[in-house]
This record gives structure tokens, C-alpha cells and sequence, in this order.
């Protein structure tokens, strides 16, 4: 069973940042399942990996977008986004490291900051890059 599940409250109303959120789903997800399965220890070092290329891959082109439609808050934007990726890189590092096991905390931080921040952060873009052609 999914630990989160797309739905339309998590849309931004612009299809290619929904589609990518999506992809963050699926790597929460899949941390998840391997962990219900006892394979988390396993399995959280590639999804750290893919989730360290992939949020750049993500931030890069929601940072273009909103630079495109001149949203006012982009600074903001960019700097909770340069957050969560020292945040990965700490997780990236200290499991390079051996010192992290723990798939829970990584489970945790992902699911908890996805959620607020498509939720609080990046709905606060839809209206502004809808308004300006972008959706």
C-alpha cells in the first residue's frame, strides 16, 4: 500500500511540475514498500541517490518557470528548494558514510516536506503562472 497518494489537492495546476511531484511520490513510495517488506536498508541508498538527481533535474525546471513568469517570490522559492537538497545531501553523505541506516528518518523528512511544501509553497506559484499562460 502507498504511503502517499497523488490526488488533486497536491496540483499546482501546471501539468509538467504535477507530473514531477508525481515522480517524488513514487520514490517516497517505493522507499516505503521495500520497507514494509524489510528491504529498506537496501533499497534507501539507490532512492537517495535517484532522489538527489532527480530533485535537481525537478527545481531546475520549476525555477525556469517561475524566472519565465517573473513570480515575485522566487528567491523564497529557490532558497526552501537549496534547503531539502543539503538536506538529501546530508542523507546522501552520511550514508556514504555507513552512519546512516535509517530508512524511517529518511521516509519521514520526504514525506513530511513534500507534502507541506507542494502543498504551502508551490500552490502559492499556481495562480501566478496559470495567470501568465503556464498550465
Amino acid at each position: 500500500m502507498a504511503l502517499v497518494t497523488w490526488d488533486t489537492s497536491y496540483s499546482v495546476s501546471v501539468k509538467s511540475c504535477d507530473a514531477e511531484h508525481q515522480k517524488l511520490f513514487d520514490l517516497i513510495n517505493q522507499l516505503h514498500e521495500a520497507m514494509q517488506l524489510g528491504q529498506g536498508s537496501t533499497i534507501v541508498v539507490p532512492v537517495v541517490h535517484e532522489l538527489e538527481k532527480y530533485t535537481q533535474t525537478h527545481f531546475r525546471a520549476e525555477e525556469a518557470l517561475l524566472q519565465q513568469a517573473c513570480y515575485p517570490k522566487l528567491a523564497e522559492h529557490r532558497q526552501q528548494h537549496q534547503k531539502f537538497v543539503a538536506q538529501v545531501k546530508q542523507f546522501k553523505d552520511d550514508l556514504q558514510a555507513g552512519s546512516l541506516g535509517n530508512s524511517i528518518s529518511v521516509l519521514k523528512f520526504l514525506k513530511d516536506w513534500l507534502a507541506d511544501h507542494i502543498k504551502q509553497t508551490d500552490k502559492m506559484y499556481s495562480e501566478h503562472l496559470n495567470s501568465r499562460g503556464i498550465k
